[in-house]
């Protein structure tokens, strides 16, 4: 990146923000420490109002009413905006008809050139579920569950939610406050990753099984409370494997979130994980479904009962399944 355009990405970066350190200036820019600090010397030079706050909460912060320098994409850029509209065109996400209305906006205010380019871009890039024949069309498989959109927009304010929830089994929804960390899609369904205050423990709820929103009723917690009881609901881990070549292909295109491996060597071809299920029920099929995913270049050092007999119930199904084929195939042949 050119000095000139650091310089004022940083501007805008530090303008975005409460509050910035020079540490996080040096992990966001991969910069040194010396040049943060002659950048922000800089941007006090063109007029950047700076206020430095000393100490460990320390930081810079911006004087507001500030005058940035006015915003202008390269090509490049435009294209890159674009094409992320269209990696998420037919994603599950909620906001759909947003993302349109925005990338129409987009081609609107672009040059006829960058235009003809933009449009052609559209033809050229399939992504997963595109449909050939109408690469706008959106595939009825790919729509987001109802309360998504509501529940991003709720959490984003306040991350503390009362939902009431309905599994498969119940008669009636069940009211659950929670602390949500994050929302993820895996498999086509998207998750809440909480904290069950009602239960007080962690959880994960699927977001097409959430039938209302409520304000909480609990005492609001703040960040760190939260952190804090999901900490001490720690379970020691109960999986442990060692992946191989196409297994950690696997494993970086589906994961849990937060999951992460320990690269063995420095060539990144073997890699340790370690985790831990509830090996009760619906956790140890969901599992199981996972470790064959992943395939046979998994070394199993340990695994719970209960996922190793979600494993031999699937594998015996499958032989059955390939027995009757074989079988009907030497009937008709």
């Amino acid at each position: 990146m050119k000095k000139s355009v650091r310089l004022t990405t940083e501007m805008r970066y530090l303008n975005n923000r409460e509050q910035v350190t020079i540490a996080e200036l040096m992990a966001e820019f991969q910069i040194s420490r010396s040049t943060v600090i002659r950048d922000l010397q800089e941007m006090e030079e063109l007029g950047l109002p700076l206020t430095a706050t000393p100490g460990h909460n320390g930081g810079y912060r911006v004087l507001r009413n500030q005058v940035l320098p006015a915003v202008t994409f390269t090509p490049t850029e435009v294209q890159a905006l674009f094409v992320a509209f269209l990696a998420t065109t037919n994603a599950q996400l909620p906001y759909l008809k947003n993302r349109q209305a925005i990338s129409e906006k987009l081609l609107s205010i672009v040059s006829t050139s960058q235009k003809q380019d933009l449009l052609q871009l559209n033809q050229l890039l399939w992504f997963e579920n595109t449909n050939p024949d109408n690469p706008n069309l959106l595939e009825l498989a790919d729509t987001a569950p109802a309360m998504l959109g509501e529940l991003i927009s709720a959490v984003v304010s306040q991350p503390q939610i009362r939902i009431s929830y309905q599994k498969p089994t119940a008669v009636a929804p069940v009211d659950h406050e929670i602390y949500v960390f994050h929302l993820y899609n895996r498999q086509q369904r998207w998750y809440v990753e909480c904290y069950d205050l009602t239960r007080q423990a962690r959880r994960t709820f699927r977001v097409d099984r959430i039938h209302d929103l409520q304000s909480p009723q609990l005492p609001i917690l703040t960040g760190e409370q939260a952190h804090q009881l999901w900490r001490a609901d720690h379970h020691a881990p109960n999986i442990e494997l060692v992946l191989h070549g196409t297994a950690i292909t696997r494993f970086k295109r589906l994961h849990q979130p937060g999951s992460r491996l320990v690269f063995l060597d420095s060539f990144q071809q073997t890699a340790q994980f370690v985790d831990y299920v509830d090996d009760q029920g619906a956790g140890a099929t969901m599992y199981a479904d996972w470790l064959m995913f992943l395939g046979a270049e998994i070394e199993i050092k340990h695994l719970p009962a209960g996922v190793w007999q979600a494993i031999e119930q699937k594998t015996a199904q499958w032989q059955s399944r390939i027995a009757i084929e074989k079988a009907q195939r030497s009937a008709t042949d």
